[in-house]
């Protein structure tokens, strides 16, 4: 049985248990506002000192605090801005020079394409060498070929052509004839000393056969020169007294007309059987020399009885080793060596768009266009004209073959090479004396045009794509904002470190350990007590009675 002075100390300990929590508090807060107080008038970051200043008056010291807890704000909120935005946009694209050396860039690819897609001579030739049915004559052949460029052009075929079309398929696969094969004969460049006549190279005349070759475009065959975008095996590249093995485009050391390429295309006006523009001459485009010719690349035209300048003010981007470390979805490109596209020798956005057109037609027409790339797929011929005009030629947007996009998403290169050109033209006099350049002797030049390439100066423009968000960039830009709003240097961070570790966190380390030990004696003596009240009692056999034990003077007297 307990004593009624045992209840009053419990709450009595209650009391003062509960008051210790108020001291605690009170404490911590103290230490919070004698901390800050200290912080204020040490540091050197702007306004912290006036917050806690004597001799100012509380509105003033207000006015300050308000103005601190503005400019935290603000600093918070554009450092959150601007770091975003350098995430956004990680890696950036400067002008690192306006003098690189044209010799580190290589000169581009030439491709020269007649306008002419069908040879007048070419079709008779081909047209009587063909064996035809009963009921086939030589004139249908002859006035169906022109329309054989229509399987890939810009327009479509008739329902009439069409017809003509499928028949003249027909005789070509009963003369087993492919129809690159049909094409490559009835061309104006099945032989590039067709249209080109004669060829100079930095200052050397050479055969054209040594320096062009004849390849397949979207227009048709075509000549191109220092081209090597297609990767053929078996093929052995020709340069000028050497045979090579392995492709590498041809670079020049000096800049002007007489010190790269100079060619003499000639144009039989006579021998146009159908073309695909209304007017005579050549098509030049101008590209890399790992890009496939195609509508997409530079392009001028060349017409008869003209001499054509084309100067050329080349430029090379090329990224820094940071960039890699980056994937592409961040960079927003790729590097040659990453992407490998179909037997492309290299990547680049051109052929990347030029190989999703031909994974549309395959996809859908399962067939591959003669001018592309077509690995081991079937070459569409005239039978696939209704498939192939929805695909090419879509009504709607709807129809138009979207899976590809989602197959192979086509990026800019990080690294390339452009060629930006100016083009000046004159008009051709046929009757000038021009024995004393060896490049015109014994040529007429009725209908005939020369064609100059050549980089335009001695330098060419460098651009860097590099990495934004490294610590170099992240240390100004957020430095400056940090100044600029709270007066920050890397001294105040220093003290700013130092006053955390040495006076903060070790007075709070202190102050728990403290209060922590106080609490736990604390509860070892109520636990003390508690024991004691469980066994000190009164022995029953005492001889004092109950008015003495409820006595006053008896109270605090145990027997053990």
């Amino acid at each position: 049985m307990f004593h009624e002075g045992d209840n009053s100390q419990r709450n009595k300990s209650r009391l003062i248990n509960a008051s210790n929590g108020k001291d605690d508090k009170s404490v911590k807060k103290n230490f919070c506002t004698r901390k800050f107080v200290e912080f204020c008038r040490r540091t050197d970051l702007h306004g912290y000192k006036y917050i806690v200043m004597e001799g100012i008056s509380t509105f003033e010291r207000c006015c300050w605090a308000i103005s601190v807890a503005v400019s935290i704000v603000c600093a918070a909120y554009f450092v959150v801005t601007a770091y975003r935005w350098y995430a956004r946009n990680p890696i950036v694209t400067v002008i690192e020079s306006t003098q690189g050396a044209i010799w580190d860039v290589p000169f581009p690819a030439v491709t020269i394409c007649d306008l002419n897609l069908v040879s007048k001579k070419a079709a008779h030739r081909f047209a009587e060498n063909l064996t035809l049915p009963g009921d086939v004559t030589l004139d249908f052949i002859l006035n169906t070929i022109k329309f054989a460029p229509t399987l890939h052009s810009s327009y479509g075929a008739d329902p009439e052509q069409r017809k003509k079309l499928y028949k003249l398929q027909s005789v070509l696969d009963l003369n087993q004839i492919a129809i690159e094969e049909m094409y490559r004969r009835i061309s104006p460049a099945y032989r590039c000393d067709n249209i080109i006549q004669r060829c100079l190279w930095k200052n050397t005349i050479y055969r054209c056969d040594q320096l062009f070759q004849p390849v397949f475009t979207v227009l048709n065959l075509c000549c191109t020169f220092n081209y090597f975008a297609v990767e053929e095996k078996t093929k052995t590249f020709k340069r000028p007294n050497v045979l090579v093995n392995t492709p590498l485009p041809r670079r020049v050391a000096s800049c002007g007309y007489q010190t790269a390429l100079t060619v003499l295309i000639k144009t039989d006006p006579l021998d146009y059987y159908s073309a695909s523009v209304a007017s005579q001459g050549v098509l030049v485009f101008i590209d890399d020399s790992y890009n496939l010719p195609d509508l997409d690349s530079p392009v001028r035209m060349v017409n008869p009885s003209s001499e054509v300048f084309i100067a050329l003010s080349p430029e090379r981007t090329y990224s820094t080793p940071g960039v890699k470390g980056f994937p592409p979805e961040q960079r927003q490109c790729y590097f040659k060596d990453e992407v490998k596209i179909a037997n492309f020798r290299q990547y680049s956005f051109h052929n990347c768009i030029v190989y999703r057109k031909l994974k549309s037609i395959k996809d859908a027409c399962n067939c591959a266009p003669f001018f592309l790339s077509k690995d081991y797929y079937r070459t569409c011929n005239f039978y696939d004209l209704d498939c192939l005009e929805t695909v090419l030629w879509p009504k709607s947007i709807k129809n138009h073959n979207t899976t590809l996009v989602d197959d192979l998403h086509c990026l800019p290169e990080c690294e390339h090479f452009d060629y930006p050109l100016e083009v000046a033209l004159g008009k051709l006099a046929s009757n000038m004396h021009l024995n004393r350049l060896p490049f015109f002797n014994e040529v007429d030049l009725v209908n005939q045009s020369v064609l100059n390439v050549f980089f335009n100066d001695l330098v060419s423009t460098r651009y860097r794509r590099d990495v934004y968000l490294n610590w170099q960039n992240i240390l100004a830009a957020f430095g400056g904002l940090l100044s600029l709003m709270l007066g920050f240097t890397l001294i105040s961070g220093f003290d700013l470190v130092i006053f955390l570790v040495l006076h903060v966190f070790y007075g709070l380390i202190q102050i728990i350990f403290v209060y922590k030990n106080k609490y736990v004696q604390k509860i070892n003596v109520q636990e003390r007590n508690s024991h004691k009240e469980a066994w000190i009692m009164p022995r029953p056999t005492d001889a004092i009675d109950r008015k003495t034990r409820n006595d006053p003077l008896y109270s605090n007297i145990h027997y053990y």
